[in-house]
Formats: structure tokens, sequence, C-alpha cells
């Protein structure tokens, strides 16, 4: 029975490699094929493929970012009226004021988590302002400036 069985989910496994093989097959199209003969130096492509025109793109970037501002503004709203319905503002601000609810009840049970609390917000502001000086210091790491080079005559 056992040797039935192997046999079965053999069988089935190639049934499933060859659909898996015939729909996994990917021939790239021959634009792009093309494109990429054009970026190895000294061989030209038989076919120039031709760039739309600089118009062309900024109608249909407007077109594009018109779209999604639209939709967005749809979405806004949507989201917006379910919400008053569903009374999730009055949620939001329960969330918004949970924290302090919090720390008030721990400064009333454990009166010494203050000065806890008062470190771990000075760490915070030491950690942002370290932050924010590893990020102008990567930003500003690679920046060199532009002197143009004047030749002083004597």
């Amino acid at each position: 029975m056992s040797d039935k069985h192997n046999l079965q989910l053999q069988e089935s496994g190639d049934r499933l490699d060859q659909v898996l093989r015939q729909e996994l097959r990917w021939e790239a199209p021959p634009d792009l094929s093309l494109r990429l003969l054009g970026l190895v130096p000294g061989l030209n492509p038989m076919v120039v493929i031709p760039r739309p025109k600089p118009w062309y793109s900024t109608v249909v970037l407007v077109l594009t970012a018109i779209a999604v501002g639209l939709s967005l503004a749809v979405a806004w709203q949507f989201y917006g009226m379910l919400g008053a319905e569903m009374g999730l503002s009055a949620i939001w601000d329960q969330l918004r004021a949970a924290p302090g609810l919090g720390l008030l009840r721990l400064y009333e049970a454990l009166p010494a988590s203050r000065n806890v609390v008062a470190v771990l917000v000075a760490v915070r502001d030491q950690l942002h302002w370290l932050l924010l000086a590893i990020v102008l210091w990567l930003a500003l790491d690679g920046w060199q400036p532009r002197l143009s080079r004047r030749t002083v005559s004597q």
C-alpha cells in the first residue's frame, strides 16, 4: 500500500511540477531586451525605442496627481463621515488622554515613579538631539562646497 501511495504522490508532484513550469515561464518583452542590449557598450540595437515627448509625460504626471488627490479627498470625506457616525472622535480623544491618566495613576500608586519618569524623559530628549545630530552629520557628510577656481594674476 505504501508503494502505491508513494507512486501517487510522485505522479501528483510531477503534474504539479509541469503546471508550475508552464505557468512560471516568463519571457522578457522585446523592447526590454532591446533596452538592455542598448546598455552594452559597443553594441547598437537595431530598433530605437521612442520616448514620450516631455509635454506628454508632464500631462500624465499632472493627471495622475489630480486623480490621487481626488481619491484621497473622497476617502477622507467618507472615512470622516463614517468616523463621526460611529463616534470615533470620542474614542480618539480617550486614547489621547489615556497616557496622561496612566501616569497619574502610576504617580498615585508609586510616588517614587515620578523620578524614574523624569529620568526617562531626560534620556528621551537627549536621544532626540543625538538623533538630530546624526541625521545632520549624515546629510552634510558628503557635502563639499563648490568653490570656483579663479586664477589671480600677480
